[in-house]
């Protein structure tokens, strides 16, 4: 096999962009749905979907070139990559490729360089509002996004849950908790741990807690102003949408409510100091949506320092986060 030349390979990188519509184009219509048990011809699609054939036959064509169908003769079916685009399989990616493809991510995406100009977020900048207010606003984007992170906390749950040992505790805080997943497995796994859930009023609302609830307590709040009092502090996806001043800012709230037995876990993604694409694209998401950012575990040493917290350890997870294990 001939090697990729180099203006091969950066036209492949330059064209990723396609890449992105052709997914979300063919879950938005949905293609993907109808190849869901069987495979079907390109008219049986173009009907039941109301496309151009023509159009289709050639996005399909595409879709064959990035591994995502197969076609024998006119018979069109999803390949194992592809599979993962349907809604409600194990893996299902669906949720994040609806909402990276849509209008307000991709519009922030094309003002990168108004980051790299101002060290701001560019999704305000994109939409005219910060991310969540935006959200709150339109349930369009709203609701997809709602339930990407439950899937990806889903995903990511039992993996945590597995990886830290919170036999010695009694009480168990989840700092912007969101919904209660995370903290529902550790209660589940746990029959001695008691909860508490701590998020904005909005959010706890719709909590998933109710197999548990004898056990747990529903608190709302702002954890730039407070946070409740526990043995173990955890925050999943947290300070990774924050800079490093306004982490500080939680990290000193959490501080606040530690005693030396006390234990702060954050849970999010630990970059390599060898950049790979999977964690350098969401550190650059996360200053694209939010002006947030994902860490080295030498950039977490430094916040912890900051705020006057230990790093005792990182734990690694069957899953693409890390325990970073706090102290007084």
């Amino acid at each position: 096999m001939s090697q990729q030349t180099p203006n091969a390979k950066l036209w492949q990188l330059a064209l990723g962009f396609a890449n992105t519509n052709i997914l979300y184009t063919l879950i938005k219509s949905g293609v993907i749905e109808q190849l869901r048990n069987n495979a079907r011809t390109l008219s049986e699609i173009a009907t039941a979907c109301h496309l151009n054939a023509d159009v289709l036959f050639r996005t399909l064509r595409f879709a064959k070139a990035i591994d995502i169908v197969t076609i024998e003769e006119d018979n069109y079916s999803l390949t194992d990559v592809g599979r993962l685009l349907l809604k409600d399989v194990s893996g299902s990616l669906y949720g994040g490729l609806l909402m990276i493809g849509s209008e307000p991510w991709q519009k922030s995406w094309n003002l990168l360089s108004y980051s790299l100009e101002t060290g701001k977020d560019a999704f305000t900048e994109a939409m005219g509002s910060p991310i969540f207010d935006y959200l709150d606003k339109h349930p369009k984007y709203g609701e997809p996004y709602n339930q990407w992170m439950t899937t990806a906390t889903s995903m990511s749950a039992k993996a945590i849950t597995a990886s830290y040992d919170f036999s010695p505790f009694k009480t168990i805080c989840d700092i912007g908790g969101g919904q209660g997943i995370l903290l529902k497995n550790i209660l589940l796994a746990n029959p001695n741990l008691k909860g508490i859930l701590y998020d904005q009023e909005s959010v706890v609302a719709n909590h998933v807690l109710n197999e548990v609830i004898e056990r747990v307590t529903i608190q709302t709040g702002n954890f730039f102003e407070e946070v409740p009092t526990a043995d173990v502090l955890i925050m999943k996806s947290v300070l990774h949408d924050w800079d490093d001043e306004k982490s500080l800012s939680i990290l000193s709230n959490c501080k606040k409510v530690m005693t030396l037995e006390s234990r702060l876990l954050i849970v999010d993604m630990v970059l390599n100091n060898e950049p790979d694409p999977f964690g350098s694209f969401y550190d650059l998401h996360m200053q694209v949506l939010l002006a947030g950012r994902e860490r080295t575990e030498q950039e977490f040493q430094t916040l912890l320092n900051k705020a006057e917290l230990q790093l005792k350890q990182i734990i690694p997870t069957q899953s693409p986060l890390k325990i970073i294990e706090v102290s007084l």
